[in-house]
Order: structure tokens, then C-alpha cells, then sequence
């Protein structure tokens, strides 16, 4: 059988599933749409779409500088037809490149080459593009964009760990400098915090990794090990082991969480939820990550959308709009020092008359693979009725909000579109 190498693109819509119990007619119409424009696109860049089963296709080219290209220029192109779209018709791509090996069958191909590929689109942040180490070894140097290393995967039926790029737009100078200074303030702080150093294991590649963390003494009681059937649902696939979990500070939870938070936010984007894929660009209304004995000894940090500003006014919040979306991601440091991401709580407030018992919120909890867990009045509605229950306890002049412990708020100077905020600590 005939081999050669070739630069393999792999694409799926995110959430498709979703979108088709939705409105099957609208859906198809989006996906006929996107899809003609991406494969469009695949034939300017010298490719050819050889495979794809409905939601998805693949596609070879004759050099990885075009798949990766192409693979930018397909997702750009989609962000914007999506604003033309209403928010529930929108949809979004995960793309993996790969450069390998394959067989060549008639007009189809096999063999890890295109496997890998396929395998990284399934890994990828939606929106985003995953790429493998040899095809970073031919675009790095060729095409504007960046590349950030996100380590090495495990993939299903190959020997070896692959290690994974993700691409994303070239930074321009600006950004570049903005960057480089907050770098080198994120820098400052934790060595001014820095007492001692907390190692993080990389669970999938077995790599030891010191970083620099302040780790003083414990100013109060650390998560323990306990029964939680939510925590085998949340275990990712490769996490960090921490050591000496019961002595992390705030510094050090803020640090874990930078490194977990990107990750965390694709996992629950694969639920299809806009929401979900968006809440790391609301307004965030604390300074670290805090413990939460009412969300099972997790810790959590509190975002809002642009109708939930006011919540950064805590107890002067008064009654929350139509619209308003408070979201709370979530982690666990375990006794033994496993890093497992916790499940994502919304709270979005309806129209009125929408439920009476939970005062016209609607609460979310999505998995940390995507999986919904639970929503109020629509799939698997009473497993969320304890949130109803919990926050009924806040009382109706707080609008049925309890408020992050004051230690963790971020003060903003006002609650506009133009608030200031002081950084992170």
C-alpha cells in the first residue's frame, strides 16, 4: 500500500448535538453554511477534504504552513459569520493539524497520521486549534501567529504521549509589551510572597515541575478527603499533584488556578452553552480563589456578565435585572494533593414569572467534561432544586445571593462599563 507524508487537518462542531435538539431545521442550515465556507477555504490552501461523518470533516494538504493556515483563517472566518447569527444558532469549530505518516486508499487515508489528528481536534478548546509537535516544527518559524505549549497528551491507540501546541492569533507590539509587563509583575508578586516552594506534578507526563509559590503557614482548615459523588465525575483525564496540600496560602491557590483556568473553561465549553464558553471574559469579582463548604470544600471564583455588575457591590446590590449571569468555577485540592476541576455553577435571572420557588433564577451546573448536570426547569431539572433550596436561605432582600467572603473581594472604583479594579493579588 502506498505511503507518503502529509499535513492533516481534523475539524468538529462543538456542541452539535445541542444545537440539533434545539431547532434541527436552523441547525443544518448553519452547518451547510459554515461548512461550505470552510471547505472553501481548504481549496485556497491547496487542500483537499477527504473524510467527515455529518458534524465534522478532514482534510490533507501538501504542506503543514497551509493546514495551520487555513485552520486559522477557517476559524476567523466563522467568528464572524456567527455575529450575523442569533446567540442560539451560533457555532463553533475545534481544529486539530497534524503532520505525519498515512496510507494511501484510493482517495481515503489511514494510519496515525490522521488518527493523531483527529484526536487532537477532539482535545482542542472549542474555537480553538491544537496542533502536534511536527507540525509546530515546520510553521513555527514560517506563519504570524503564537504558540503556546500545552504539554504532552495521552492519545487513544498511539504509544507514546503526543506533545500539543495551541495556536492563536500573532500578539501585535502592543500586546506583546502589555504581556511582558504583567509578566514581569506576576513575577514580583510571588517572590515577594515566595517562603518556600510547592511542587506540582504533572499527572500525564510524570514531569516535576517547582514553581515558585509562597507557602506559609495555614491560616485555616484545608480541604479534606471525604465521600463526594461529584468527584469521580470531575476527575480530568492529567492533572497536577500538589505537595503539602494542607499548607497552601492564597498565593499559591491563585497560581494553581492561573495555570488550570484555561483548561477548566474548555472542558465545560464542550457542554455548547455560550455562557460557558465566555464567562472567563466577564468581570471577576474576587481577588483569589476561595473555599466554599457549601460547594463541597471547592474552591471557587465568581464572574458576571455585563446585566451583573452590581453584584461587585455585595451587599448593596439590591434586586438583580433581567438577564444577569453569575457564574462559579470550581476546583478541588484533595488530601492527597490532586488538582480535580469541580463542576461550573450559573445562575441567570428570567423573566418574570419564570419560577416562582427560585424566585426567576435559573441555576446551571455543568460538568468539567461538559456534561449538563443539571437545569432548572430543563434537563435533569430536580437535580438542581438543592441550589433553589441553599439559596432561598439568603432571603429575598438580597435577591437570594450570598456574597464571597470580604477578605476576596475586588473593590472597583465604580460599576459601569469602565470600572476599575486594583489587580490580583
Amino acid at each position: 500500500m502506498e505511503r507518503k507524508l502529509a499535513a492533516i487537518l481534523a475539524a468538529d462542531v462543538a456542541g452539535f448535538s445541542r444545537l440539533m435538539e434545539t431547532d434541527e431545521v436552523a441547525t443544518l442550515e448553519t452547518l451547510r453554511g459554515h461548512f461550505k465556507l470552510a471547505q472553501a477555504l481548504v481549496a485556497e490552501h491547496r487542500g483537499r477534504v477527504f473524510g467527515g461523518a455529518g458534524d465534522s470533516l478532514i482534510a490533507e494538504f501538501p504542506s503543514a504552513v497551509e493546514a495551520v493556515e487555513c485552520a486559522q483563517r477557517i476559524q476567523d472566518a466563522l467568528a464572524r459569520r456567527n455575529e450575523d447569527l442569533p446567540a442560539d444558532r451560533r457555532m463553533q469549530l475545534r481544529i486539530g493539524v497534524n503532520v505525519g505518516d498515512v496510507m494511501v486508499s484510493e482517495d481515503d487515508l489511514y494510519g496515525d497520521g490522521v488518527n493523531v489528528a483527529a484526536r487532537l481536534q477532539t482535545a482542542a478548546p472549542v474555537g480553538g486549534i491544537y496542533i502536534s509537535e511536527s507540525a509546530y516544527f515546520h510553521v513555527h518559524k514560517s506563519l504570524r501567529a503564537t504558540f503556546k505549549d500545552r504539554g504532552h497528551h495521552a492519545v487513544k491507540n498511539i504509544a507514546e504521549p503526543v506533545r500539543v501546541f495551541q495556536v492563536y492569533p500573532a500578539e501585535t507590539p502592543e500586546e506583546a509589551a502589555r504581556a511582558q509587563a504583567s509578566s514581569r509583575r506576576t513575577k514580583l508578586r510571588r517572590k515577594a510572597a515566595a517562603a518556600a516552594a510547592v511542587v506540582l506534578l504533572i499527572g500525564a507526563s510524570g514531569i516535576g515541575l517547582w514553581l515558585s509559590m509562597g507557602a506559609s503557614e495555614p491560616t485555616d482548615a484545608r480541604v479534606q478527603e471525604r465521600a463526594d459523588p461529584l468527584t469521580d465525575l470531575a476527575r480530568p483525564t492529567g492533572h497536577f499533584r500538589v505537595d503539602r496540600p494542607a499548607d497552601l496560602d492564597d498565593a499559591d491557590a491563585l497560581t494553581i488556578y492561573q495555570r488550570i483556568r484555561t483548561d477548566m473553561a474548555a472542558g465545560y465549553a464542550e457542554s455548547g452553552f455560550e455562557e460557558a464558553q465566555e464567562y472567563l471574559h466577564w468581570r471577576q469579582f474576587n481577588t483569589a480563589p476561595y473555599l466554599s463548604s457549601d460547594h463541597g470544600a471547592r474552591y471557587l471564583n465568581n464572574y458576571g456578565n455585563d446585566a451583573a455588575l452590581s453584584y461587585g457591590q455585595f451587599e448593596e446590590a439590591g434586586q438583580m435585572p433581567e438577564g444577569a449571569l453569575l457564574a462559579k468555577d470550581s476546583f478541588e485540592v484533595t488530601a492527597r494533593g490532586d488538582v480535580v476541576t469541580g463542576p461550573l455553577f450559573l445562575m441567570e435571572k428570567m423573566h418574570a414569572g419564570f419560577h416562582e420557588e427560585a424566585r426567576d433564577w435559573r441555576y446551571t451546573m455543568i460538568m468539567p467534561d461538559g456534561r449538563l448536570f443539571g437545569r432548572t426547569g430543563g434537563t435533569n431539572s430536580s437535580r438542581v432544586e438543592f441550589c433553589i433550596e441553599c439559596h432561598r436561605e439568603a432571603g429575598e432582600e438580597d435577591d437570594e445571593l450570598f456574597f464571597l467572603p470580604e477578605e476576596y473581594r475586588k473593590r472597583y472604583l465604580h460599576y459601569g462599563g469602565d470600572s476599575v479594579a486594583p489587580p490580583n493579588r
